[in-house]
């Protein structure tokens, strides 16, 4: 994949992913991001961002471990 912006190479990464949720910062650890090797660009396929706002239609589906809250 190229970078659209300088058209160097874009390799992919596990990096953190922040999202805004409904008045609270999220972070998801390990999401398939590309970055550019040369100017640091970086995004995340189409097919993850909607796996994401998948999971966060159903957040309020889960419920909290009580060790975790503790």
């Amino acid at each position: 994949m190229k970078c659209p912006y300088c058209q160097s190479m874009m390799v992919e990464e596990l990096l953190d992913y922040t999202v805004d949720y409904e008045g609270h910062t999220l972070t998801l650890e390990d999401v398939p991001t590309w970055v550019c090797e040369a100017c640091d660009y970086s995004q995340v396929d189409e097919d993850v961002i909607e796996a994401v706002e998948d999971m966060l239609e159903h957040l309020d589906t889960v419920q909290a471990d009580p060790d975790e809250l503790a």
